[in-house]
């Protein structure tokens, strides 16, 4: 477990923004609690992953691009549980997935012995320890500070080629010049940290449409099992209705 936390820290994971601000403005903690108990386990009961509603291949949708923090944490859930049963590999479940969410997996794998079985206060333990983890990481550091801008400013060291030349003493006065170089690069950080928020604003804001989207474009019976343990959580019963 070790030697894959160590290799996910060496990819230096990072945690989009929008997915951030998603987590901190939804109530994790009674969302997951009633999909863990929603079927009325105790604390001490052991919990198999048929009782998440989910499968590997809805699970790694919910948890491979932002669609909505209901169907991440409920993939996340259920990847854990699987983990805990020994029916899925670490590796496996972190394929094809981005680097946040491999982090989650490897972090909540570190709690517990894979193929011992969990209980129901564990996994929701774990899954907690997992988020926690996942939300703790920094956002992506923006790539504007290497912009070649700075790169060029060694291209003037080509100066001293002039130091031939002793009559170009006068050539040092462009030295200067670098203090300008500060204003391109503090405005295009600037520009660069304002699409940022307003690409963060906007993912937050399309997350329903998108979610909608992900989810019908599932196949039927995946759709179907990711809308259930939804509503499960939430309380609701999942009724199909009759087309007129």
């Amino acid at each position: 477990m070790s030697i894959v936390k160590t290799a996910i820290a060496n990819l230096n994971p990072t945690l989009p923004k929008a997915q951030a601000k998603a987590f901190n403005t939804f109530k994790v903690e009674p969302f997951l609690h009633s999909l863990v108990f929603g079927r009325g386990l105790a604390p001490t009961d052991i919990v198999a992953p048929s009782m998440i509603g989910m499968n590997v291949h809805s699970a790694k949708s919910s948890m491979g691009s932002v669609v909505s923090v209901p169907g991440f944490i409920t993939g996340l859930t259920w990847s854990l549980c699987a983990l805990a049963h020994g029916q899925k590999k670490l590796s496996a479940l972190q394929e094809g997935l981005p680097v946040a969410s491999a982090y989650a997996l490897s972090a909540g794998a570190s709690h517990f012995k894979a193929g011992a079985g969990i209980t129901a206060q564990s996994l929701e333990t774990v899954v907690l320890a997992s988020l926690k983890a996942m939300l703790a990481l920094p956002a992506p550091s923006k790539r504007v500070t290497e912009a070649p801008s700075t790169d060029t400013a060694p291209s003037t060291d080509t100066a001293p080629s002039t130091d031939t030349a002793p009559s170009t003493d006068t050539a040092p006065s462009t030295d200067t010049a670098p203090s300008t170089d500060t204003a391109p690069t503090e405005a295009a950080n600037a520009a660069a940290e304002a699409a940022a928020n307003a690409a963060a604003n906007a993912a937050a804001e399309a997350a329903p449409q998108n979610f909608v989207r992900a989810v019908t474009s599932l196949h039927r019976d995946e759709a179907e099992q990711q809308l259930r343990a939804i509503a499960l959580a939430l309380g609701f019963r999942l009724v199909r209705i009759k087309a007129a």
